[in-house]
């Protein structure tokens, strides 16, 4: 059976368009578990009229929006199928795509990865900063993560099962998706029209997914800031070193304008350092903490026992 896991929120003109699609190319047994993060529109309402006719599909409904990774989790954990598809529901990501991917599940690869070729509707600033992003996390990161990457992926059980073993709550599937090896390949796909609505990913939700990955996939930003520390603590002491000769060679100039200078290249860098030291400490402090990743509000053709 194939899974198919489809995270929502704010879809609601989406869902019954997202649903036929799948259907119609789709042929061998299948869920499609819809994920209401939380909506304010009548997604959940629409959810609920197409499952009230058709038991493959389910929802489960989250008591708030507890956001896009969390959402992936909650799916996964009730998902039955042996094969398991993750998608966006706005239908960027083609439907048509699917039987090429389970194909290659069919020869023995165990993640069929996608990349996005082409993103017409994606500004310039975006594309820009995305790509910037990239390169920055395979730098810091001891685990290599593929750009342009996206969340439209097909796995076997056994990645669930590996999938499923991890209990962090600053989650960042894309970078666990690569940490945990298994045969995979990646296909390329272009980028479709968003079919209604508009992108929830604002400026905002991608700097707290930065963030995510940069603090849970390496500690080179910690070693980096006591590198770049070490090294000016040096030059500091040699600067001193030669003021103090030129002081006692009476050579010596007052001078405020080199003096703020070095004061405020050595705050910035010293708050550089503590802003990264803080990043680390919130992410212990909530992994500390324990907190459930969601909660269920509701379930429509599921109940608990599907969850693992």
């Amino acid at each position: 059976m194939l899974s198919i896991i489809i995270p929502v929120y704010n879809e609601a003109k989406n869902i019954s368009v997202m649903a036929d699609a799948l259907k119609s190319i789709v042929h061998h047994p299948f869920e499609i578990i819809f994920v209401d993060d939380g909506s304010t529109d009548e997604t959940l309402q629409q959810v609920r009229l197409l499952a009230n006719d058709n038991d493959n599909i389910k929802c489960i409904s989250l008591s708030r929006n507890f956001g896009h990774q969390n959402a992936l989790m909650a799916g996964m954990e009730f998902a039955r199928g042996n094969e398991i598809i993750t998608m966006d529901g706005d239908m960027q990501h083609p439907p048509s795509l699917i039987p090429e991917m389970l194909k290659l599940l069919h020869e023995g690869y165990d993640i069929v990865f996608t990349r996005r070729r082409n993103n017409e509707n994606q500004s310039g600033f975006k594309k820009a900063t995305a790509n910037l992003f990239y390169r920055f996390l395979n730098v810091i990161s001891d685990t290599k993560i593929e750009p342009n990457v996206a969340d439209f992926k097909a796995f076997n059980h056994k990645v669930l099962s590996a999938i499923l073993r991890f209990k962090e709550r600053e989650l960042f599937i894309r970078g666990i998706f690569s940490w945990i090896g298994f045969k995979s390949i990646t296909i390329g796909f272009d980028v479709q029209p968003r079919h209604s609505g508009k992108t929830k990913y604002n400026f905002g939700s991608m700097m707290r997914l930065a963030l995510k990955g940069t603090t849970s996939f390496g500690f080179k930003p910690l070693r980096l800031a006591l590198m770049i520390g070490s090294l000016i603590s040096l030059l500091a002491f040699g600067f001193a070193f030669f003021a103090l000769i030129q002081y006692y060679n009476g050579n010596t100039v007052p001078g405020w304008a080199s003096l703020i200078i070095a004061v405020m290249f050595l705050g910035g860098v010293q708050l550089l350092a503590i802003g990264l030291l803080g990043e680390y400490i919130a992410s212990l402090f909530i992994e500390v903490k324990k907190r459930p990743l969601y909660l269920v509000k509701d379930l429509l053709n599921l109940d608990d026992e599907n969850r693992k």
